[in-house]
Parts: C-alpha cells; structure tokens; sequence
C-alpha cells in the first residue's frame, strides 16, 4: 500500500559534523551530517561511491528532494520503540537539518518479512508512479535467513537494479545487517556476497551495514545495535544506518564539488 509523504522536521544531535559547501547567492550552505557518540566508529562509508546525479540536481535546482525507502523489516522499522526512530524517519530529519532545500521527502515503503522478489513487484508498480530522486533499497536479510538460492537471488537483484537505473532515480543499496548467529549462517554469507558483487557489476552504492555492526560488536563484545529478539535493530542500530546513508550522500557531494561540477 502507497504510503504517504513525509515533510521532514528538524532536529539536531550534538556530535561531528561533516562539512560541504553549497554556492548560493549571498552565503554558503553546509551540508552537515552530525554524528552521535553512540555510532563513532561505526559510520564507515562505502569502498565506492557513485554520483547521484538526480538527488544532487534537486537539491541544487529544485529546493525540493524526494525519497522512497523500500525493503523489509529494517525499512519498516521493525523493534524501533516509534515510527520516528526508524532509519527512514531519522534520516529525513539528518537530511532536512542537512540540505538547502525547502522540503525533504521521504516515503516509507518498507515491509517485514520481503524478499527480494517481492520488493521488486513494488518497485516496478509503485516506485516509477511515485518520482524520486532517490531510491533506497535495503536488500537481502530474509533472502539469506530464508534459504533462497544465491543464483536465484542474482538474477532478481540485477534486474531490478537496471530497471532503477532506467528509471530517473537515482539508487543507493543498503545491505545485510551482522550478528553472530547471522554470520553463522553459509547461504547469508553468500547472498552477501552475490550483494556486494552485483552492486559492483552495476556500478550501485552499497552501504554495508554488516561491516559497522561487525566492527562494533567485535570491540564491545556486544551486539548493540540488535534488539531484545536478537534480529531485528534497535533505536541506536536505525540511527546508525541513518547516519552512514547520509555520510554517503555527503561524501558523493563533496567528491563532486571537489571536481567543480556542483
């Protein structure tokens, strides 16, 4: 079911900012993503990052971005204690305090217990009616929980992605969450890795949420960014994902200002 629009509010967290300059006519704008304490360490960016040519154009020409976040639990915000601290909600509010733009957007599209074959009937029949600038898709949990085959899995992710690539939105993907049971498990490390491969191939950006949870859990000796049923994330796991899709966003910009093309 089409989910309605969102208008971001603000809101502000003391931590790190990471700074880029916007042009305008009489000062400069920074696109900041603040950090909280509680994700230090855990917000690493991708290997790669690719432009995104059309969020970039609506946040430069427009004053209005738009974006459809479509998935399963983690996009739907499965063990947040509210709506609002789901990644989807908590990044909005990163985004509004982040961006120049007189409006953010952002449509929840996430539902529990997809897998990727069936996100990408949505995406084909609700994605293109609804415009975005940016579509981001987290992918592949429930097809490594649930057993479907690496080949099978291949196949639905590579056609989907070159639908989206078609389309005139931009797609950011968001991959596996860790946890010890889960990384016990052969066939989700091998969807992981047809995950990581396939975004590759297609020149997408993976963000890796999997290697940021690892990498704390690995230090604290905790996992702490799972919930009390031992899958799905908690506030802290939702704000953390939140902050490393706009740190990525933040990085692509600053690469292209580097260049002179913003």
């Amino acid at each position: 079911m089409r989910k309605p629009f969102v208008v971001l509010a603000a809101s502000l967290s003391l931590g790190l900012a990471l700074p880029l300059v916007f042009p305008g006519k009489n000062s400069a704008r920074r696109f900041q993503v603040v950090s909280e304490d509680v994700c230090r360490g855990a917000a690493s960016l991708p290997t790669k990052i690719s432009a995104f040519p059309n969020f970039s154009k609506a946040v430069r020409e427009e004053g209005r971005v738009r974006i459809v976040a479509i998935g399963s639990s983690s996009t739907e915000g499965v063990g947040a204690s509210s709506p609002a601290a789901n990644y989807p909600s908590q990044l909005r509010d990163m985004l509004e305090n982040a961006l120049p733009s007189e409006s953010v957007e952002v449509v929840n599209l996430g539902i529990g217990g997809e897998k990727a074959a069936q996100t990408v009937e949505r995406i084909r029949g609700e994605v293109p009616r609804l415009g975005p600038d940016l579509v981001v898709w987290q992918v592949g949990t429930n097809d490594g929980v649930s057993g479907v085959p690496p080949r099978e899995y291949e196949a639905t992710l590579r056609a989907a992605l070159r639908f989206l690539k078609h389309s005139e939105a931009d797609v950011l993907l968001v991959g596996m969450q860790w946890s010890r049971k889960l990384a016990a498990n052969p066939n989700y490390g091998a969807i992981r890795e047809v995950t990581a491969r396939i975004a590759r191939e297609e020149g997408v950006t993976l963000v890796s949420r999997y290697e940021a949870m690892r990498q704390l859990g690995e230090a604290t000796g905790r996992e702490d960014f799972i919930g009390p049923d031992n899958l799905h994330m908690n506030d802290r796991g939702y704000r953390c994902l939140a902050e490393q899709i706009a740190a990525t966003l933040s990085h692509s910009f600053d690469q292209k200002t580097a260049g002179g093309k913003l």
